[in-house]
């Protein structure tokens, strides 16, 4: 029995399975693309979010739920692909932050590019729809 059949409310339930489909099928895509330019997801995620700002391996951690020094290893592969680089933080000169290269920002925009699952359902939404989605992720990710 799946974890989400467990919830008390029936609502919840249905809801917690859509999300597990959800997810998984999210990041089953995202793998696949990532994979296709010999990145592990991990790299590929964490190439992302550096693509978006450069960040210290704390912020990055966090967004993983991770120890710092599990993020030093997937950094130190994208180093090694001058796919990011670490730069001195000019409000902290002890804090390095880590940012994606020209060549990792656009390897992020190909993998992007690349999820096919995900643009292909996004695609078939109409305008309402994709409104729709849109609105509902926004409740769920609001803090």
């Amino acid at each position: 029995m799946p974890p989400y059949a467990l919830e008390p409310a029936a609502d919840h339930a249905e809801l917690r399975e859509a999300l597990h489909e959800l997810v998984g099928r999210f990041l089953a895509d995202y793998e696949r693309a990532a994979g296709a330019h010999g990145l592990t997801l991990t790299q590929a995620r964490v190439l992302g979010f550096a693509s978006c700002e450069p960040l210290s391996q704390r912020a990055l951690a966090a967004r993983f739920g991770c120890d710092p020094s599990n993020i030093s290893v997937i950094v130190d592969r994208l180093v090694e692909r001058a796919l990011v680089e670490r730069r001195p933080d000019p409000r902290d000169g002890r804090v390095k932050l880590i940012a994606a290269t020209d060549a990792g920002h656009a390897l992020a925009t190909r993998c992007c590019e690349d999820r096919e699952w995900l643009r292909a359902r996004l695609d078939a939404l109409g305008p309402e729809e994709r409104e729709t989605v849109r609105a509902g992720l926004t409740l769920l990710t609001r803090d």
